[in-house]
Parts: C-alpha cells; structure tokens; sequence
C-alpha cells in the first residue's frame, strides 16, 4: 500500500474504505487504535504473539488483522 489507510490509487478496495471509516469512528468515540502496515512495520506484527500466528497460518490474505492491548 502507498499510504497508511490503503484507501489511494486508481482502485480502491471498498473494504478497505470502510475499514478506514471504522477506525475513525472508533477514534472518535475514545478508542485507542493504531494501525499498522506490514510492510512498512513487520515489526509490530512479529511483537504480537496472536497476530504473528495469523499470519503464520493464513498469510497476508488474513488482513486486516485486529489485535487488543
């Protein structure tokens, strides 16, 4: 993806438009989210012991991938 949200370019994933709009509304109701892109922060996917084992099993097809701290 060229951006955090994957919501650019010519195409965009519908889902990932409404994902998007989940995720402010989440914020906009006292949520902490933050989201992350894999591959820009593999890191933050390795970290996690639950989010790594999804994408052990089911690969990137398994995004998005939701986790709670």
């Amino acid at each position: 993806m060229c951006c955090s949200t994957g919501i650019c370019g010519p195409s965009v994933d519908p889902q990932l438009a409404r994902f998007a709009a989940d995720l402010a509304w989440l914020k906009q109701q006292g949520v902490a989210v933050e989201r992350f892109n894999l591959s820009r922060e593999p890191a933050a996917f390795a970290d996690d012991d639950a989010v790594k084992a999804a994408l052990e099993t089911k690969g990137e097809q398994r995004s998005p991938t939701t986790a709670r701290c």
